[in-house]
């Protein structure tokens, strides 16, 4: 029998998590973001792919969650308004991301943003499997006429609450798999966001959430501020919009 995404991500939780979160709930940021009268009335497509950490488990209301924040921030800097489609989802690994990538295939290709990793470095799995699952998807995307940005494989180790097990196992694949995330990222001309850093461990009654694992939603803004030039730079390499019709 199939376990849903959803039981799988409480199994591995608890197994994982000192402090496993009892609501896994997350707000849908869905939607257009930006001024109401803009210089350019043509939409660009922003599309959140991967794990938690890209759908934004912790934020408590839309406009707290990254994609939200990013999609606000891509419309002040381009002028244009912007349509923000989530479909990361919890527990997801770089498998499962697969199928994010089909339902991409209904959209205008914008700009993609994919955080995802995580769940394969700290899953007893081979990394290089989801090395080159991650490649074939990255690939797929591009030929597809997305611009890209890559945030590589986070650090569970700066996640104090994590189990020392985990931490400690994560740490050195998920190090192995950012690695290999970059180097697609160079191959296939993708754009590079930072990933979360030590501040996270060390700021971590601030930017993490009460599990200790997930970014708060002030964390989210930093996140935010931090990736956002990645994005216009992406955003800057998209074809030029065809003029709206008079």
């Amino acid at each position: 029998m199939r376990v849903p995404m959803a039981g799988l991500a409480r199994l591995y939780a608890r197994l994982l998590f000192r402090r496993p979160p009892a609501d896994w709930t997350v707000p849908v940021a869905d939607g257009r973001y930006g001024p109401a009268e803009a210089a350019d009335d043509r939409p660009l497509t922003l599309l959140m792919l991967g794990d938690s950490l890209a759908q934004s488990f912790g934020a408590h209301r839309p406009e707290q969650t990254l994609g939200a924040r990013l999609a606000k921030g891509l419309a002040e800097g381009t002028g244009r308004p912007v349509d923000l489609r989530v479909h990361a989802r919890i527990g997801a690994t770089t498998g499962a991301m697969g199928r994010q990538v089909l339902r991409a295939a209904r959209l205008r290709p914008g700009v993609a943003v994919v955080i995802v990793g995580g769940n394969d470095a700290l899953l007893p799995a081979p990394l290089g499997r989801a090395a080159r699952r991650f490649a074939y998807l990255a690939q797929t995307l591009r030929d597809a006429g997305w611009q890209l940005v890559v945030v590589p494989c986070p650090n569970p180790g700066y996640g104090p609450g994590f189990r020392p097990l985990a931490r400690w196992a994560g740490r050195h694949r998920s190090r192995r798999l950012a690695r290999l995330h970059i180097r697609t990222a160079d191959r296939v001309g993708a754009h590079l966001a930072p990933t979360a850093g030590p501040e996270f461990r060390d700021r971590a009654a601030e930017l993490l959430g009460p599990d200790g694992v997930h970014p708060s939603p002030t964390g989210y803004a930093t996140h935010a501020t931090r990736m956002l030039p990645a994005l216009l730079t992406a955003a800057a390499h998209l074809p030029a919009p065809v003029p709206a019709p008079n």
